[in-house]
């Protein structure tokens, strides 16, 4: 494979992991509002989870480009 395709493909996917992150942040602010009343453990457990999945995701696709493009921003 042609290494501009490779890093247009890492680039596409690493914006598409941009968009991932903010609809779960999003969402975790959402859920967060939502058991403002009734919070315990569970709940905050579940919504935290929300959150770690976006960051990991991310994360996972910024090493990715990083190390296969050499590009680390932007």
């Amino acid at each position: 494979m042609d290494k501009d395709l490779i890093n247009t493909i890492l680039e596409g996917l690493f914006w598409l992991a941009t968009a991932w992150l903010t609809v779960f942040m999003f969402l975790t602010i959402f859920g967060l509002a939502s058991i403002s009343g009734q919070m315990d453990e569970y709940k905050i457990l579940q919504v935290g989870k929300l959150a770690v999945i976006g960051i990991s995701v991310y994360t996972f696709f910024w090493l990715l480009r990083g190390v296969i493009s050499k590009k680390w921003w932007y």
